[in-house]
């Protein structure tokens, strides 16, 4: 009787005056499923943790925000803020993470296992059951409330969800949904409660595109600042300080930034056991805890004398891995936003590497002898229509031909026809023979009527481009049936594109895919500068950073146009013609070591032979011929006639 009369004062009696942390320390166990440091948890091995447990129910304290390096515990310390509640102050919990699938996750891998190795808290939730609305993987009922998880690419995950306590993991992998931004529409949920509790942990990704960073930089800053062992002077631990010796990472160690003592990495342990958290700017109800993985205090890896090692090897690795692997250890461990290197490509480093080729007269170019097919691109503008020439020989090694600028009103016929004579020009090539353009793309942006008229007439040699920027098309796409004018129109993946051009424009030896310009024929500074004006740079879309190419104020773009115009007519011209260009280069070196009689002066005035790649036609294959059929007499009459 006794005991049961316990239990029910017990009821009665008030929450025990804990915080999170002071909660977790005495009641939770970590797995070693969950934790390199398996056992009692103890804010001792992690003191980094207990001041952002603090902060989580610090009624001054609207939001608490954590860019932190991954491994460091983050996780840890919302799985204590969700046990605290459900056994301390029971009411809503909601928990949102970037997808559904890693909501899942997270309640398999880390919330189960926490109830399940925290006694306080198994008698109050029960295993999911398939028939049991209010306990299944993302919804687990709880005297007093319920905690709720739900991916942030569900917008009606949202809806007839009300929860004081709103944690949201891993933003800066978030979508913006139909309904807008995931952390606002969560952050609504918990508008009704004055004593609302609002967490934003992540890892940052892209400069510029990061979530977590853009709510870091409306917090207090605060940073983990550790005094050093030999001058006291308190500092924040950066990468910058780690000095390790050519091909010995096992040496590295961190440089004090006020005595300059080099500390080896039990040094840091201590230093990092040591340190406090202090605000960088003026609080204004947002509070942030930054944090990098310098600051870790759990063990190195099998293979690593200590964990200092392991990070300088780390390090070395992911330098030598390419701009992906930095990306992945800047954001991961540095805790940091990843500004990919700048896409500016100088202008006049491009001037500088003109060749001399082209011939004396810029009205009568000459070819390079490795070109084996002409391309052009138009651009039309409210003055003048600009046309571009290139060549291209094997493994799409380009060479610019000639940039020229037809100066009248495009809506007047005299200009379209000094352009029809200019895209008929028979170019000499040093084999001997002559080159003309196999195929022209023309923007249709402007003047699009009389665009249509020019190229209807002169299909499929001449086609109306029109440019798109969806990010991951094709180089183009044709439409599948003529517009209304008669023109079937290509769209182009400009970004694509421009992606490629600028890929090409950084090679510096001549070879497959290198760009060549001739001194002269149009291509001076001002063109260099167009081609080269616009930079690419990192812009959050639909929750996700996106690299998108942009043009400065003050700057012109039209010799970049030119070129990404080109570019498509070439890869819309190589899609028939490629298999025959080695064909054709051969021909040409025949022809160009045949002996003449005449000398130099024959062999200028020999007929031109007109070089024109031909359609790439596969041949069908041999189909057996049907057998011929076999012999039926057919008999004449029928049922009522009868059989004759």
């Amino acid at each position: 009787m006794r005991p049961i009369l316990a239990a029910c004062f017990g009821l009665l009696n008030p929450p025990p005056d804990l915080k999170v942390w002071e909660w977790a320390e005495k009641y939770r166990r970590l797995g070693k499923d969950v934790t390199a440091i398996p056992g009692r948890y103890s804010v001792d091995a992690t003191p980094y943790q207990r001041e952002p447990q603090d902060s989580f129910t610090d009624p001054e304290v609207q939001v608490t925000v954590m860019q932190w390096a991954s491994r460091l515990g983050k996780t840890e310390t919302m799985n204590n803020l969700e046990g605290f509640t459900i056994d301390v102050n029971p009411r809503g919990i909601l928990v949102v993470y970037p997808t559904l699938d890693s909501a899942k996750k997270w309640s398999k891998e880390f919330f189960v296992p926490m109830v399940k190795a925290t006694p306080r808290l198994q008698g109050k939730i029960k295993e999911s059951r398939a028939r049991d609305a209010n306990n299944t993987i993302l919804s687990k009922q709880f005297p007093g409330g319920k905690i709720s998880a739900i991916g942030a690419n569900s917008p009606s995950g949202f809806r007839q969800i009300q929860a004081p306590v709103v944690i949201c993991d891993e933003i800066d992998a978030m979508d913006n949904g139909a309904e807008g931004d995931p952390i606002a529409l969560a952050f609504k949920r918990a508008d009704n409660y004055r004593d609302s509790v609002q967490v934003l942990s992540s890892t940052p990704t892209v400069k510029g595109a990061s979530r977590i960073e853009s709510w870091m930089d409306k917090s207090d800053k605060r940073h983990w600042f550790c005094p050093c062992p030999e001058c006291g002077e308190f500092q924040v631990l950066n990468w910058s300080q780690v000095e390790i010796p050519e091909g010995k990472p096992e040496e590295a160690r961190i440089k004090c930034q006020h005595c300059e003592a080099r500390l080896d990495d039990e040094q840091r342990v201590t230093m990092v056991r040591a340190g406090e958290w202090r605000a960088t700017a003026p609080f204004a109800g947002v509070r942030g805890y930054w944090l990098n993985g310098l600051n870790t205090l759990f063990p190195a890896k099998k293979g690593f004398r200590n964990k200092l090692h392991q990070m300088a090897a780390e390090a070395a690795e992911a330098k030598a891995s390419g701009e992906a692997a930095m990306q992945v250890w800047t954001n991961t461990f540095l805790a940091e936003s990843y500004e990919p290197p700048a896409e500016k490509v100088e202008a006049n480093s491009l001037l500088e590497r003109c060749e001399v080729y082209g011939g004396d007269d810029e009205n009568a170019p000459l070819l390079p002898r490795y070109v084996l097919a002409l391309v052009a691109s138009v651009d039309v503008q409210g003055d003048r229509l600009e046309c571009y020439v290139e060549g291209y020989g094997l493994k799409d090694e380009c060479w610019a031909i000639e940039y020229r600028r037809i100066i009248g009103d495009p809506t007047r016929d005299e200009v379209w026809a000094q352009l029809d004579t200019l895209l008929e020009t028979a170019y000499a090539h040093p084999c001997g023979g002559v080159l003309k353009i196999g195929r022209v793309c023309i923007d249709s942006g402007f003047k699009t009527d009389r665009v249509f008229d020019f190229v209807r007439r002169r299909q499929p040699r001449v086609v109306a481009i029109k440019g798109a920027s969806a990010r991951g098309a094709l180089p183009f796409q044709v439409s599948p049936k003529p517009n209304k004018q008669g023109c079937r129109l290509y769209l182009l993946g400009t970004d694509t594109l421009k992606d490629l051009i600028f890929s090409r424009l950084r090679l510096a030896e001549p070879g497959p895919r290198y760009l060549h310009w001739p001194k002269g024929f149009g291509f001076d500074d001002k063109y260099f500068d167009q081609l080269t004006s616009e930079q690419r740079r990192a812009e959050m879309r639909d929750g996700f950073p996106r690299y998108v190419w942009f043009l400065p104020p003050g700057k012109r773009n039209e010799g970049l146009d030119l070129k990404v115009y080109s570019v498509a007519a070439w890869e819309i011209y190589k899609y028939h013609m490629r298999p025959n260009m080695e064909k054709l280069a051969a021909e040409m070196e025949a022809r160009a070591a045949e002996p003449r009689e005449g000398g130099e002066q024959e062999k200028k005035s020999a007929p031109a032979k007109e070089y024109q790649l031909k359609p790439h036609v596969e041949p069908k294959p041999e189909q057996e011929k049907p057998k011929p059929r076999a012999f039926v007499p057919r008999r004449k009459g029928g049922f009522v006639g009868g059989w004759k």
